[in-house]
């Protein structure tokens, strides 16, 4: 091959690689605008939450209501630490690799997110009994019907490989456990992506594709 030939093809798959990440920024900003079907509005009565820390969303749900007891699947003995009083479960998915080595937003090192993004490694359900988040500028409040928490809850519950385990020694602050989840993180199936497929679930409105935790929360507020 002649070099003005090796360079135009290098010249082009340059360009190729520029456009990879200027069309994901394009895709990733715009489809969270774009409402993906949803229910009519409910007249319910489970208060929920979804949080956010300015990068990755938690669903915050009731710890027991008459459609979902989740200290029956997440055993109080299991959270040292937490508080008895504790009236909520906070519920985040990811990679399990950087969940354990990112306990802080010091901690991230560019290997780490390189195998979160590139290494299809197991992910994790990260769980955490907190108390209710009412009035938290971080949170978007929403009011479900037992029929759509149900789905929500049931979503939730089958993001957990079974049987249901937390992984040993694998904890925060001793009120958090992390277990076993089911699918892999990539950049296309993210933390704010499984928060608002579990949403979808449930019937609320989400975007059509939403990577990034302000194209969930932008819904939810």
């Amino acid at each position: 091959m002649r070099s003005d030939g090796v360079e135009k093809m290098l010249r082009r798959f340059a360009i190729a690689l520029l456009c990879v990440p200027i069309a994901y920024a394009v895709a990733a900003l715009t489809l969270p605008l774009i409402p993906a079907s949803g229910e009519p509005a409910a007249t319910g009565d489970v208060e929920i939450f979804v949080c956010t820390n300015g990068v990755h969303t938690d669903l915050m749900l009731p710890a027991t209501t008459g459609v979902m007891d989740w200290t029956a699947v997440l055993l109080r003995p299991d959270f040292p630490l937490a508080d008895p009083g504790a009236s909520h479960v906070a519920f985040g998915w990811g990679d399990q690799a950087f969940y354990l080595e990112t306990r802080r937003w010091a901690d991230v090192k560019p290997h780490t997110v390189w195998r979160a993004v590139f290494g299809g490694g197991p992910s994790v359900i990260h769980a955490q009994y907190r108390p209710s988040p009412a009035g938290s500028p971080d949170c978007g409040r929403l009011m479900l019907g037992e029929g759509q928490y149900g789905r929500l809850a049931a979503f939730v519950r089958a993001t957990f490989q079974e049987p249901v385990q937390p992984l040993l020694g694998a904890s925060y602050a001793g009120d958090d456990r992390f277990y076993p989840a089911v699918g892999t993180y990539s950049p296309f199936d993210t933390c704010n992506q499984w928060t608002a497929r579990a949403l979808k679930a449930a019937g609320v409105t989400m975007g059509v594709w939403t990577p990034l935790e302000s194209g969930v929360m932008r819904w939810v507020r």
